[in-house]
């Protein structure tokens, strides 16, 4: 038998759970009368969902080893105060928001390096998502000079009807096109008076209200019509105050989305469809308390983060849907490829090559951290990053492909980065077979092994010719980033 078939196999079994994984089934333990997850299942699971990361070996241990009682509370305000939640919810909103060079958004790249680094600097500062909204539905002028003008830019349509799509979506989680064809047109009007025009800086515009005098009907979706005389009163000013009010539905949006985010599907499951009337207890309490929190994201993170549901054991997919369960999903593309790269020590590169200027990120980029929505490789696209074409939740693909398991299973550039890791791991340390099997888990998995674990990989070991049983480390990492502990959040 080759040792790609013994690989093979024993990566398939460990897989499968013939040899077995912590992790969905990670027994529940009682936490101050909660029925919560393991502590090496939070400590995951809470890394990818507000830092965007697995944690490190050194964070793994700490954590692991700590006997405070409030170590989960005060590791959630950590993590939720740290760059990293910033990095993590600007890509969340860049995919919203579409922030993407080319076609068909076609921002270029100044625009898009300055929206988003606004957005993360308003992300770090734990700004209001309504005081955002707000800049992003009043701004004029330079695309460049005020990032918030690159909302209406943003937009394969850039028609009023267009332009009213996407403001539905994104602030509503409404699907305009659902609507009766009058109440689209009376929503649409209020977009009708914005323009761009051109400077003689490379892809710049002007984002302005034409200063000439109309006078027209609109009406936000199901709302009482207005007349509107412009320029004395700016069609958008109004469309920002009405959209924003308390009772818009603009805050429940907001909150099933984070929902979305966090556990894969939203309260209700597209949040980019947020039935209108619809009624749902913890959606309500979720939204009074993103309201008294000044519609914070930081906040709102803190309340599901802390609550039962997402500290809970994963169940059966009536559970779920009744959340009395933690749901299984798979990591994002972005996740994935970093979780990859922290635990084998090897980055992906990511350029550009249109358009010009050409663009290419630094050396040990993480992909969580890429601005562009042009800018990807072949490993991320496959995985289903989202193009940002439309900003709907459904361009991200997060189900397991064929192309995806080969990669996984038989890329070399994987093999070469898990064959330099045990050497990196265990270089001069004198160390057993049980600590170099600690080191791998805790770096691939956060976790130390099982004593089932133990015995199971020991005894695939011995059973190799001796001078094979080095290679056992390399089959078992590769085992182990091929896990689906390793490729969900669970």
């Amino acid at each position: 038998m080759t040792r790609a078939v013994v690989l093979l196999i024993f990566s398939v079994l460990l897989a499968s759970g013939w040899i077995p994984v912590q992790g969905t089934e990670a027994p529940a333990k009682e936490n101050s009368g909660r029925r919560t997850v393991e502590d090496a299942v939070f400590l995951r699971r809470v890394y990818l969902t507000a830092a965007g990361r697995i944690p490190s070996m050194a964070e793994a241990r700490a954590f692991l080893s700590d006997p405070n009682p409030r170590k989960r509370t005060e590791l959630i305000d950590r993590l939720l105060e740290s760059e990293e939640f910033a990095d993590l919810l600007a890509m969340r909103l860049a995919d919203l928001l579409r922030i993407k060079s080319e076609f068909p958004i076609n921002l270029w790249p100044n625009a898009v390096q300055a929206w988003h680094r606004k957005l993360r600097s308003d992300l770090l500062a734990d700004r209001s998502w309504r005081e955002m909204l707000e800049e992003m539905l009043t701004a004029s002028g330079s695309n460049f000079r005020v990032p918030a003008a690159n909302f209406f830019r943003a937009s394969p349509d850039r028609t009023p009807k267009g332009l009213a799509a996407v403001t539905a979506q994104t602030v509503l989680g409404l699907r305009l096109e659902k609507l009766p064809g009058e109440q689209q047109e009376l929503f649409a009007a209020f977009f009708s008076r914005i323009r761009c025009k051109s400077t003689t800086e490379w892809k710049e515009e002007i984002v302005y209200t034409d200063p000439a005098p109309a006078v027209f009907r609109a009406a936000l979706p199901g709302g009482e019509v207005q007349t509107i005389r412009s320029p004395e009163t700016d069609p958008r000013r109004i469309l920002a105050d009405e959209l924003l009010k308390e009772d818009s539905g603009f805050a429940e949006a907001a909150v099933n989305r984070v929902w979305c985010w966090i556990f894969g599907r939203g309260i209700f499951p597209d949040p980019d469809d947020l039935p209108s009337g619809a009624h749902h207890a913890r959606l309500e309490e979720l939204t009074r308390q993103f309201r008294e929190s000044g519609y914070r994201f930081r906040a709102l993170y803190r309340v599901i983060l802390n609550s039962d549901p997402f500290q809970l054991p994963a169940g059966s997919p009536e559970q779920e849907a009744a959340f009395t369960a933690y749901p299984v999903h798979r990591l994002e593309a972005e996740l994935l490829i970093d979780a990859l790269a922290v635990a084998t020590g090897g980055y992906d590169r990511y350029m550009s090559v249109i358009p010009e200027p050409f663009t290419f990120l630094p050396a040990r980029t993480r992909a969580v951290t890429i601005a562009d929505g042009s800018i990807s490789s072949g490993v991320l696209d496959s995985f289903g990053r989202p193009p940002r074409d439309s900003g709907k939740f459904s361009e991200r693909r997060n189900s397991i492909t064929e192309s995806q398991r080969l990669y996984l299973m038989n890329s070399g550039t994987l093999l070469q980065r898990l064959s330099r890791l045990p050497g990196m791991l265990f270089r001069k340390r004198k160390l057993n077979d049980r600590q170099r099997m600690d080191l791998l888990y805790l770096r691939i998995l956060s976790r130390y092994p099982t004593e089932k674990e133990h015995g199971t990989i020991l005894a695939y070991r011995n059973s190799l010719p001796p001078k094979q049983r080095w290679n056992v480390w390399r089959d078992l990492a590769w085992a182990l980033v091929n896990s689906r502990e390793f490729l969900y959040y669970h």
